[in-house]
């Protein structure tokens, strides 16, 4: 990649970059303005600092120096990085352990988990009177799958979710493997109340992979998303005991719904969003058989909206 010029440690900020010749970084401008209009062409909604995404860098692994992972959004994970402004979405929870939770302070909080391409929750955040809503800043890869954003989302959940301290989480999309992940490999048995999906993704979708939904979707599907791998990536029977509740949409959009079975939000079919232990077509959120302590929530029939409508149906469902 002739636009990165690597060293020891990884790539370099602009003013540590060597100067080939004394003439500065001109000499590539022409290569790096062709290869940014080509990649903006094919691919959608690129990782950027500060944010996730399916390229997006991670800090776990690489406290100290460059994002781990492909790290499309060129970002850091050293002391460095906040007066730069080039932090990984997840530096603070898994360098400094700071999640924005007070631990063992008989504090509540409602903790909101997003999707690989839709991470941020910035848009609405819960508002439920005597609880403090935390954006949970998992980083969601193609690189990584499940691992890297199920420990950090342990973080969230060791600091915010145990002694004298409670909670709800809210997933939407990938969140929900996330989630799950999380539940079937750990023996911490948290304070959560129960968890709330909405699009959950926690049965995979068949997009991933597939070309026509990477062109026209918001970013590649492809990776670690597809149903027979989610699938079989964690015990999706065990929850801790809790509950799992799933609201699911049926508006999907033209280019993706062919390509899923039954119902679906254009992301991901009922049987994704519904938790069912297959992948059989259906149009009954509330068709079995279901996961252990996995249910179908407010209605069997879900929601005339997207996937990225279903985002926040879950808070807004509970007058948060």
């Amino acid at each position: 990649m002739g636009c990165v010029r690597r060293g020891i440690r990884g790539p370099v900020r602009p003013e540590e970059r060597p100067d080939p010749n004394g003439k500065g970084l001109a000499w590539l401008a022409p290569a790096c303005a062709v290869l940014a209009v080509t990649m903006a062409m094919i691919a959608a909604g690129p990782a950027q600092a500060g944010k996730g995404g399916d390229n997006a860098g991670t800090c776990v692994s690489a406290c100290g120096g460059y994002g781990a992972g492909d790290n499309g959004n060129g970002c850091w994970c050293d002391a460095a990085c906040a007066s730069q402004g080039d932090c990984c979405a997840d530096y603070q929870p898994v360098c400094n352990n700071n999640t924005g939770c007070v631990a063992n302070a008989n504090r509540r909080y409602i903790l909101h988990l997003g999707g690989m391409c839709s991470q941020g929750w910035n848009d609405r955040y819960a508002a439920a009177s005597g609880y403090t809503s935390i954006d949970v800043r998992a980083v969601q890869t193609n690189h990584s799958g499940l691992s890297d954003s199920s420990y950090t989302l342990g973080r969230y959940l060791d600091q915010c979710c145990t002694g004298s301290n409670a909670c709800y989480v809210l997933n939407y999309s990938g969140g929900d493997a996330v989630m799950g992940h999380r539940f079937a490999n750990s023996s911490t048995n948290w304070n959560v109340f129960w968890v709330g999906t909405s699009g959950g993704a926690g049965g995979g979708s068949e997009l991933s992979g597939n070309l026509l939904a990477d062109v026209f979707g918001p970013c590649d599907y492809a990776g670690h998303l597809g149903t027979s791998e989610v699938r079989n990536a964690y015990n999706h029977n065990d929850t801790n005991g809790k509950t799992v509740y799933h609201v699911g949409g049926y508006d999907g959009w033209w280019y993706s719904s062919w390509l899923l079975p039954g119902e679906d939000d254009g992301a991901v079919a009922f049987h994704s969003a519904g938790a069912r232990t297959s992948t059989a077509s259906t149009s009954n959120m509330c068709s079995t058989p279901k996961w252990t302590n996995h249910a179908a929530a407010w209605t069997c029939s879900g929601y005339d909206l997207d996937h990225y409508e279903m985002k926040t149906k879950f808070i807004t469902n509970m007058g948060w």
